[in-house]
């Protein structure tokens, strides 16, 4: 079938054709050539509104178009089927076409969302750069999942560890922290996470911005300098007000710092800093804490100061260390 003139299809458009002239440009929009054509016209519209970046935008209104031809149809039969088709697939080329390059922008429409893994051994540190720009500083033996695109209404990642977000502003598409009990959902903001699987208590600490962590019985909603202590086994959090938020993140600048801290929580992070492992043969004969800040030294340097201040004792062999007291 011949393909209408430029101004035949426009005229019936705009509702100006005759009823023949109507069905003649219905017929042809039922074949390939005009459904491609369809799509390219509604395209137009649609590649005006991303051009228009943040502006309110009105919907691409093919309903309009459908309208003005089918009422200038006559009741003929023929006619009638003929523009069946055409509306049918009219609207199917145009969500196919609009969904198409959603799919291409951020993925996850059609295709099955890809996922990459980033795992961070004992005794590293590193950091990841989102698509979107936002950055993720990992502790030792920390590990997220996260999509090769994020999805197109929220950016949703999995977490197990400790790490440190700095998360780009975007009120359409919230950054979302998924751990083991529970979610954190941001805007756009920097704060801690430590969610180690074998922790029972998740602390979050939120240096700027705004979160909301969504729990087993509530949500809860940090201000700047507070910390959420939550517990993932019965959904219960407290939230209170740490003086110099920073501090528990100062591990991603290579700094340990402790702060009345027992000792056998200062092992724990030994631990996971250098990749060894502490044997404690017997227990101390009074609780010990610890309150000291050290760069990324050698650990024999940072045992050292540990048995000058307190009464342990470390004898290290091949496969482990050994605790003792004096």
């Amino acid at each position: 079938m011949n393909r209408p003139s430029e101004e035949l299809l426009h005229k019936t458009l705009e509702n100006r054709a005759t009823a023949a002239e109507a069905a003649s440009v219905a017929e042809w929009l039922a074949t390939d050539s005009g459904q491609a054509w369809a799509s390219r016209y509604i395209g137009r519209d649609f590649d005006h509104r991303e051009a228009c970046g943040d502006c309110e935008q009105a919907e691409v209104d093919s309903e309009r178009i459908f309208t003005r031809i089918k009422s200038t149809l006559t009741r003929g039969r023929r006619r009638r089927i003929l523009f069946r088709v055409a509306a049918v697939v009219i609207p199917v080329v145009l969500v196919l076409g609009v969904a198409l390059r959603l799919d291409r922008q951020v993925g996850g429409i059609f295709s099955a969302a890809e996922y990459d893994e980033f795992v961070v051994d004992r005794g590293r540190r590193t950091q990841c750069l989102f698509q979107d720009g936002s950055i993720a500083y990992l502790n030792s033996e920390s590990k997220i999942i996260y999509p090769v695109k994020f999805g197109l209404f929220e950016r949703r990642i999995r977490l197990e560890g400790e790490a440190y977000f700095k998360v780009e502003h975007n009120t359409r598409r919230p950054f979302v922290v998924e751990f083991e009990g529970g979610e954190i959902r941001v805007l756009g903001t920097s704060f801690n996470v430590k969610a180690y699987r074998g922790d029972d208590i998740v602390a979050v600490t939120l240096d700027e911005g705004r979160v909301v962590l969504d729990g087993r019985s509530g949500s809860f909603e940090l201000t700047p300098s507070e910390q959420l202590l939550y517990d993932r086994r019965s959904g219960e959090g407290r939230i209170v007000r740490v003086g110099d938020a920073m501090r528990y993140s100062i591990w991603k600048d290579d700094v340990i710092l402790f702060r009345d801290t027992p000792l056998g929580e200062v092992l724990e992070t030994l631990s996971r800093w250098y990749d060894v492992h502490f044997e404690m043969t017997q227990l101390p004969p009074q609780p010990i804490s610890y309150t000291f800040t050290t760069d990324n030294t050698l650990l024999d340097n940072v045992l050292h100061e540990m048995e000058l201040i307190s009464p342990v004792r470390f004898e290290r062999s091949r496969s482990e260390i050994r605790v003792s007291f004096r």
